[in-house]
């Protein structure tokens, strides 16, 4: 079958099909744009971190249509109504994949969560899922993996450097993933937090790879770096330790 023929018959199945593929069945009571979707999806609308979005009701991101008696809710069509809507896009050099081709719901929740970030799960976790090496992935380009423990704690970017259950030096909360690297992504390679993104060397945008493990590591060994002066001139000041 020719390339033309089989676009031809996809495009005459959609016609036929389409109204049967946007829904999956129809919901079990009849609603409309005006019930109180809250008292069986509860669920939605509790935790820790919920979206501001359902301040404006279900409707906010879902639409209902009734046919035949039955009533059927789906997500508003991306032309009308998606994230991006109220998230705009923010342009950069290197972004991550599903921020780029916005799979915003492969990471985030979209109603509520326990997580700060409306994650699905803890960033490890997240970003394991997809960028842990196993025999199933095929690393590439778009899909870097790496190699760790079987905790895994320790293992990238080198063989005993630490990717959780230890403090980042910056923050102070448990290392992850997003200590070294912008989960939507960056100007640089790698998605890696480099110049401003770094709160103690924000006045240097001329900055190279090494600079944020100088970052942590110069914290590590009790010396810090300080942005000084309108050019972003650093000095170094020697932590001295408690008597």
């Amino acid at each position: 079958m020719t390339l033309m023929r089989a676009s031809v018959m996809w495009l005459v199945l959609s016609g036929a099909l389409g109204a049967h593929l946007c829904y999956a069945g129809a919901h079990p009571a009849r609603v409309d744009e005006h019930s109180n979707c809250v008292e069986c999806h509860a669920d939605h609308a509790s935790g820790d971190y919920v979206h501001s979005a359902l301040k404006g009701g279900c409707i906010s991101c879902h639409k209902v249509e009734n046919h035949d008696d039955a009533s059927y809710v789906a997500v508003q069509p991306k032309e009308s109504n998606s994230c991006r809507e109220c998230h705009q896009i923010v342009p950069m050099l290197h972004p991550h994949f599903p921020y780029a081709s916005g799979m915003c719901t492969r990471c985030h929740n979209p109603h509520a969560s326990q997580i700060r970030g409306l994650l699905r799960a803890k960033v490890n976790d997240l970003c394991l899922d997809c960028h842990l090496k196993s025999a199933a992935k095929h690393a590439s380009r778009y899909l870097p993996t790496v190699e760790l423990t079987s905790d895994h704690r320790i293992g990238h970017p080198y063989a005993r450097h630490p990717v959780s259950g230890t403090p980042d030096p910056i923050s102070g909360v448990e290392m992850s993933c997003i200590s070294c690297h912008l989960p939507h992504g960056g100007n640089k390679l790698h998605q890696l937090r480099m110049g401003a993104e770094i709160p103690e060397d924000a006045l240097n945008q001329n900055t190279e790879t090494k600079d944020i493990c100088e970052t942590c590591h110069m914290k590590l060994w009790g010396m810090e770096r300080v942005a000084a002066g309108k050019k972003g001139k650093k000095k170094m000041k020697v932590a001295t330790s408690p008597q």
